[in-house]
C-alpha cells in the first residue's frame, strides 16, 4: 500500500511560506505596542529622554528631564528625535550634537557615523572627536556612559593646541 505524500508536502510548503508572514506579523505587533521614545539635547549638551505611548507626552517629559538635569539648560526642546520601538543615540562632538534614531542599534550607530562624516566634510573639518553621551534602547531604558573625564581631556587638548 502506497501512501500519497502530496497533502503532506503541500502542508509543509504552505507552512514554509507562512512562517515569514507570522514572524512579520509578530514584529509588526511588537512595533505597534512599543512606546515612542524621544531624546532631546540642548546646544550645551544637556539631554533628556522619555518613552510613552503618546508622542506628545514623551516630548514633554524628555524636555522636562533635560531642563531638570542642568539649572542653566537652555534650548532643551530645540533638537530632538523620536522613534517607536527603536534605538536613539545622543552624541557630542565638541560644541556639536548628533541625534539619531533607528530601528536597530547597528542602524543607529551607522547613521551617527554617516552624520559625523557629513559634518566633517561639509561643515566642520576640525570638529572635536565625538563621544556618545546617551543611548536609549527600544524599551526606553537609558544608558548614559560616564564620559566626563574623556570630554575634559578632549577640551584640554583643544585648548592647548595639540
Amino acid at each position: 500500500m502506497r501512501k500519497d505524500i502530496r497533502p503532506t508536502a503541500a502542508l509543509a510548503f504552505t507552512l514554509t511560506l507562512a512562517a515569514p508572514c507570522v514572524s512579520f506579523a509578530q514584529t509588526r505587533l511588537e512595533f505597534e505596542i512599543a512606546p515612542t521614545t524621544v531624546l532631546t539635547i540642548a546646544p550645551d549638551g544637556t539631554w533628556g529622554a522619555a518613552s510613552s505611548d503618546s508622542i506628545g507626552t514623551a516630548i514633554a517629559m524628555a524636555i522636562a528631564r533635560c531642563n531638570g538635569r542642568h539649572p542653566q539648560a537652555i534650548g532643551c526642546g530645540a533638537s530632538y528625535t523620536s522613534i517607536r520601538g527603536g534605538w536613539s543615540l545622543g552624541i557630542r562632538c565638541g560644541q556639536r550634537n548628533i541625534l539619531v534614531a533607528e530601528k536597530t542599534l547597528v542602524e543607529a550607530e551607522q547613521a551617527a557615523i554617516d552624520r559625523e562624516v557629513e559634518l566633517r566634510r561639509l561643515d566642520v573639518s576640525d570638529m572635536a572627536p565625538c563621544v556618545r553621551v546617551v543611548s536609549v534602547d527600544p524599551s526606553g531604558a537609558i544608558t548614559a556612559p560616564y564620559a566626563a573625564d574623556l570630554v575634559r581631556m578632549v577640551v584640554r587638548r583643544q585648548g592647548s593646541g595639540q
